[in-house]
């Protein structure tokens, strides 16, 4: 396990400039060329202000959470970023020839991942509010931290925001977002891994898995579960499992909702093993934690609306 992958000097941060220019030039490409057929043409001087805006608010950021200490790439930020990229690539892919496409898919993307990073982020903090003394470790979401059941709301509600803005079926683009969620939460969980977080609990079994000290883990030393393994396997086996389902579905959303009930049951199974604020249980004497009370929430509702939602049969059938 290794949560620092590489330690950079303070000279590293002139670079940030320099990268943000070269993502910001390569998204105007994109939408340039994604907009040469429909005749659309995206105003110059409100994506450089956008850019601009961007840059400042991304170097204060930093600046909050580092104080321009020396640049450490970590793992868990790193795998974020490959979870991210595999699950957008792979949703442009299926979703090529629908009615979202190329930029759209990015825009949608991106707002997800804002939506995402902010609602995991925030009911993280409030489940472990005694692990934070400042704003900047709050704020520190690369050294680990985020809550699956958070990241979706928050991305829930942005993808909704901007599909009612642009005029997009929300259930439609959720089924095209989500065999890509599956996908790049297997990785994220791989970061978990190698940041130490998410752990189980201790255990004597050969596979057990000892962090260091100096990781995100509660318990150092000690063999425990290896339960962020554990979940990016079966989150595989999850995203195969969309992907296969996705022709047969006969109503747009009901895929998405597939997704939430597969990884309810997932994320229910995986409590027995799990340590941390979400395995605690809920009260004296209570046998299920939060994730698991949410588990089966999610479960039972996706469930509801899947059957209520569901297509009558033609009397042919």
């Amino acid at each position: 396990m290794r949560s620092v992958l590489i330690e950079l000097g303070p000279w590293s941060w002139t670079a940030i400039p320099i990268i943000w220019v070269a993502v910001m030039a390569f998204v105007f490409l994109w939408h340039r060329l994604e907009s040469g057929e429909s005749g659309e043409r995206l105003r110059g001087v409100e994506l450089l202000g956008s850019a601009a805006i961007s840059l400042l608010v991304a170097l204060l950021l930093f600046y909050l959470v580092n104080r321009f200490a020396p640049l450490s790439i970590k793992a868990y930020g790193v795998m974020m970023l490959v979870a991210f990229t595999a699950g957008t690539t792979w949703t442009v892919y299926s979703a090529r020839e629908g009615d979202i496409r190329g930029a759209g898919v990015i825009d949608v993307a991106l707002g997800a991942l804002i939506g995402g990073i902010v609602g995991s982020r925030v009911v993280y903090v409030l489940l472990n509010l005694e692990q934070f003394s400042s704003i900047s470790d709050m704020l520190d979401v690369w050294s680990g931290g985020l809550s699956f059941h958070g990241g979706v709301a928050g991305a829930v509600i942005v993808v909704y925001i901007y599909c009612r803005h642009h005029g997009y079926g929300f259930p439609r683009v959720a089924d095209h977002l989500a065999p890509g969620i599956a996908l790049g939460y297997s990785f994220a969980r791989i970061g978990c891994f190698l940041n130490g977080c998410c752990h189980g609990v201790p255990t004597d079994l050969p596979w057990g898995a000892v962090f260091p000290a100096n990781s995100a883990c509660s318990t150092p030393g000690i063999p425990v579960h290896p339960t962020q393994l554990y979940a990016s396997a079966l989150s595989l086996v999850i995203f195969a499992i969309l992907v296969c389902l996705r022709p047969r579905m006969r109503r747009f959303g009901h895929l998405f909702l597939t997704y939430l009930m597969l990884y309810s049951v997932m994320r229910f199974a995986m409590e027995f093993s799990r340590a941390g604020a979400t395995a605690d249980v809920l009260a004296q004497g209570f046998f299920m934690t939060r994730a698991q009370l949410a588990s089966i929430l999610i479960f039972l509702a996706c469930g509801v609306l899947i059957a209520t939602t569901r297509p009558r049969k033609s009397p042919d059938e």
